[in-house]
């Protein structure tokens, strides 16, 4: 089974997405990541094996739309089949097509599939590299099982089942552990049935008490039976005095019906032979009067019968029924076909000269317009407009360019026009370095006299505040004296300041010099930049004009390309030489229509033809009818021939029809005329039958010894009633024991059993009152022992810790079975297919090791997987390297997929298994996978672009 197409409506990224697998595979799906590798691989999945509804939802369009799609297969048995599955038709349920127009359901593709599931799938036909990321995961003895359950299942599952079953029945139970559960609950129940034992010894008067009481109990219970059946006696015999006097009349009346002789009367014979009378006389009436009826029809039997012609009523019917509807048809379908004729000729004609292209209709037939010759002109017609496009484009970026470069030379030569030299630069910079440094050396000294002069008056008002408040004039002058100087010195720091700003308003003239330099500096930077940035999109502009260059040269390449198709085109189609190429497109409908028209006009002639055979021949059929009846018969007239034909039918069918009523009620007549004399002789019998059993002849003896029978039957009647009343009241034992259907119960013999049941009544009961009394006195000694519930509580613990002992023990039970089970599954399993996956993984191995591994084996011991290197050495997985491991485990998942292949061969889906190789280990697995393709579809998932040349012939199909 191939995947020959992919045609994807909706899913998730991708939307009317279609690709052809039609060519030998392998086949390379290349792209970046979140290029939709892996959704199309989910796409086929889904095509395969559908998808649950919640998880459908998340590949639905972003942009709306359907979701689902086509995946067309080349089968053995079934061709080509196409499965289309979408998400809102009939829940994603599949729709499979064969060649034939067949379709199929969902149930068939499974069929289709061997009821492979998904899971089956990818665990044999398909693995990634996520797969060969988990082997890094495990080690020693791991890593040899979950190789071998790949080689049993395609998956890991088989080893992680067992590792789980082992697990769990650990926790449960290990022969010298502690602390699994079984362990610890069997020490619990053992403390607890010692602890009972020794309870047990302590109370062995209590156990004798309560035998004692068992006892009693017994013994209580007997006396209770005892007293119940002697009440059930005193009951009967009451019941028994009670009915005497029934059984009397009983027994009066059996006798005198004894001593009376039986009267033989039929059961209801009055009654029976009333009924027989009254059906008697009217079944009589009727048998003359069907009779007279039926010697009237069969004279009108005779009647309708001359001019009756059944054989010719047949043939006309026929031709009726098989000519004139196909006539009346034929006729109309000639007219209609003849006016059809008629204005697709008119079409045609117009058509054609619409067209005004050197071609006649006859012509037309010789040049063939297969499907893809639309496309190819419409491919024509579209590079062509591109092309011009893009040749207006190239030449609009070819004079924005010249434009561009001008626009730089001319700025540049004015930049260097008013641009100052750099000699003239560098003394502007220099005057602006000696005015920089006088003017920060003036600053320092006005900021250091300011500040002198506000320390200075500062403590002046400081020195003149202290005098005011001391007391004594010696003191209150050296304060002053203090004061004047400190007022002095702050005098004169204020002229210098003063003397410092004047010979600064003497310098305005240096001051404008300065600023003028400090511009045509900032100018002649400023012009620098400006000039080193046209330098630079001087260059840009010059690689764009290169690359321009190149497109124009691929430009010129693309033009030829197309004029050699255009001129193959009209190689090919003549006519086309006198259109231009944009209305190429369009003169292919109109082509393919006049075509087609000439195929419906050749067609409507020939059904033409057909429609006037048809009528000839049914005209032919119904001339030689009337020959054979002799009628007249004209071609011109054949609408009058046809309602006389179907008049005469008519007729034929009412005298088919009265012949056939009248037949019917003759038959229903000699059915009724029988059905009588049956009847009549049954009554007939009746009425004699009773006469007989009666034992008379007449009808007056018959009604007399009725009389004589109903005497006795209420005798009877009476007996009957007095024997239902006796076996309601009395059970069917009681009538046994009292015989009272032989003879008549003694009542003193009654009354003195009474007295009897009733004095054994009084003894049971008093014998209760006793036993009763001792068994309360045991009771409470019982309850004065059993103080304590600690006996109770550990016996009613020792039965909960033993059924939780139980219930351990059976999960425990059913690991063990499941984990055997499991055992006993994969022993069968290696010895059936094992030594075949073995045999092809070991082959797989050796070419993908280069021949440095020759074979593949189990060890007998532990099961385990082991290689053997071409010197001979027996390495285990762990051993190996991870690029070795990864080539074992690929050797088995192949080998397992191509052994599931034998029966059923669907294509391997690889999604990037091998991107970590080394170049070496890559070129192997490309060798393989090339062999392997030879004989199954195999589809790789990638995003490496090294491999389209790593293979051989490979369909490439990048993804963006």
């Amino acid at each position: 089974m191939k995947i020959i197409q992919i045609y994807i409506y909706g899913f998730c990224k991708w939307k009317d997405y279609s690709l052809d697998l039609t060519d030998p595979s392998p086949h390379l799906f290349i792209g970046e990541n979140e290029a939709g590798k892996s959704t199309i691989y989910e796409f086929i999945l889904f095509m395969l094996f559908g998808l649950p509804p919640k998880h459908r939802l998340s590949f639905i369009p972003k942009t709306g739309g359907s979701m689902g799609g086509r995946l067309t297969l080349l089968t053995r048995e079934h061709g080509r089949v196409t499965i289309e599955r979408t998400h809102e038709h009939d829940n994603g349920k599949a729709v499979c097509r064969l060649e034939t127009g067949e379709e199929k359901d969902e149930s068939w593709l499974r069929d289709l599939l061997d009821g492979m599931e998904r899971r089956v799938f990818e665990s044999s036909y398909s693995f990634n590299a996520d797969d060969l990321m988990e082997l890094k995961n495990l080690s020693g003895h791991e890593l040899g099982e979950v190789l071998l359950n790949i080689g049993l299942t395609g998956s890991d599952q088989i080893y992680q089942t067992e590792k789980w079953l082992q697990k769990q029945m650990d926790e449960f139970f290990k022969p010298k552990g502690k602390k699994p559960l079984i362990n610890a609950q069997l020490q619990l129940v053992e403390e607890l049935q010692q602890k009972k034992k020794t309870l047990e010894e302590e109370e062995k008067d209590y156990i004798r008490l309560q035998e004692a009481k068992r006892t009693l109990n017994g013994r209580i219970h007997t006396l209770e039976e005892e007293w119940q059946k002697t009440i059930n006696q005193i009951y009967i015999t009451e019941q028994v005095l009670k009915v005497r006097a029934i059984i009397v009349d009983y027994h009066l009346i059996m006798a005198e019906v004894e001593n009376e002789s039986d009267v033989s009367f039929p059961e209801a014979g009055v009654e029976r032979y009333q009924q027989v009378k009254e059906v008697l006389l009217p079944l009589q009436s009727e048998q003359k009067l069907l009779k007279a009826n039926r010697e009237e029809l069969e004279a009108a039997v005779r009647g309708w019968n001359d001019g009756y012609h059944p054989s010719q009523k047949e043939t006309a019917e026929k031709l009726i029924e098989a000519g004139y509807p196909k006539y009346e048809q034929a006729a109309y379908e000639l007219e209609r076909l003849s006016q059809q004729i008629s204005r697709l000729d008119e079409q045609m004609e117009e058509e054609k000269n619409h067209i005004d292209v050197p071609l006649d209709i006859d012509e037309l037939e010789e040049y063939p317009l297969p499907f893809y010759i639309e496309e190819t002109w419409r491919a024509l017609k579209k590079e062509k407009e591109e092309v011009e496009r893009e040749e207006a484009f190239v030449k609009e970026q070819s004079g924005d360019i010249d434009r561009e470069f001008q626009k730089i030379e001319e700025r540049k030569h004015a930049i260097e026009a008013e641009r100052i030299s750099k000699e003239t630069a560098k003394e502007y910079e220099e005057k602006l370095q000696r005015s920089y440094q006088m003017a920060a050396t003036s600053e320092k000294d006005i900021t250091g006299l300011k500040n002198g002069r506000l320390l200075g008056g500062a403590l002046a008002v400081l020195a003149l505040t202290v005098g005011g408040l001391l007391e004594g004039m010696v003191l209150f002058i050296s304060c002053l004296v203090i004061a004047g100087g400190l007022a002095l010195y702050s005098y004169r720091c204020h002229k210098k300041i003063v003397n410092s700003s004047g010979k600064n308003v003497t310098l305005s003239t240096p001051v404008e010099e300065i600023e003028q330099a400090r511009k045509q500096l900032q100018k002649y930077d400023a012009q620098n930049n400006e000039y080193h940035y046209l330098r630079e999109q001087w260059k840009q502009l010059n690689q764009e004009e290169i690359r321009l260059q190149e497109k124009s040269h691929h430009l010129e390449q693309r033009k030829r390309r197309l004029e050699s198709s255009l001129d193959e085109q009209r190689n090919l189609y003549p006519f086309l030489a006198s259109l231009h190429v944009e209305h190429w497109e369009k003169l292919y409908h109109l082509l393919t229509q006049l075509k087609e028209k000439k195929r419906t006009l050749k067609r409507l002639h020939q059904e033409k033809e057909k429609q006037y055979s048809s009528m000839n021949h049914i005209k032919r059929n119904l001339e030689a009818f009337y020959k054979k009846e002799k009628w007249e018969f004209y071609e011109e007239n054949m609408e009058n021939h046809w309602k006389r034909l179907k008049e005469w039918v008519q007729e034929q069918s009412y005298r088919k029809q009265k012949i056939t009523q009248a037949e019917e009620q003759l038959k229903s007549m000699n059915k009724r005329a029988k059905e009588n004399e049956v009847k009549l002789s049954t009554y007939v019998e009746q009425q004699q039958e009773l006469f007989k059993e009666a034992g008379v002849e007449k009808e007056e003896d018959f009604y007399a010894k009725a009389k004589q029978k109903g005497k006795q039957g209420e005798q009877q009647k009476k007996l009957q009633d007095l024997e239902r009343q006796l076996q309601r009241m009395l059970s069917e034992k009681e009538q046994q024991d009292y015989l009272v259907w032989t003879e008549v119960p003694e009542e003193a013999a009654l009354s003195a059993r009474l007295e009897r049941l009733r004095s054994e009544k009084q003894r049971i009961e008093n014998e209760q009152k006793k036993n009763q009394q001792a068994m309360a006195d045991h009771d409470s000694v019982i309850r004065q022992l059993e103080h304590s519930d600690e006996r109770s509580s550990i016996t009613h613990k020792l039965h909960k810790e033993k059924a939780e002992l139980q219930k351990q023990s059976e999960e425990w039970a059913a690991y063990q079975l499941a984990w055997k089970a499991l055992e006993k599954t994969k022993h069968a399993y290696k010895e059936k297919y094992l030594p075949r996956i073995l045999r092809k993984a070991a082959d797989y191995f050796h070419r993908l090791t280069n021949g440095n591994y020759v074979d593949v084996k189990i060890s007998p011991d532990d099961d385990c997987i082991q290689v053997i290197s071409k010197q001979g050495f027996t390495f285990l997985p762990m051993e190996l390297s991870r690029g070795t491991k990864d080539q074992l485990y690929v050797s088995f998942r192949l080998a397992l997929g191509e052994t599931m292949a034998d029966d059923l061969s669907l294509p391997f889906l690889v999604d990037d298994a091998f991107v970590h190789f080394d170049q070496e280990r890559l070129n192997l697995m490309v060798d393989l996978f090339e062999h392997l393709s030879e004989n199954h579809q195999v589809i790789l998932f990638t995003w490496r672009e090294d491999l389209e040349g790593a293979f051989q012939s490979p369909q490439v199909l990048r993804l963006s």
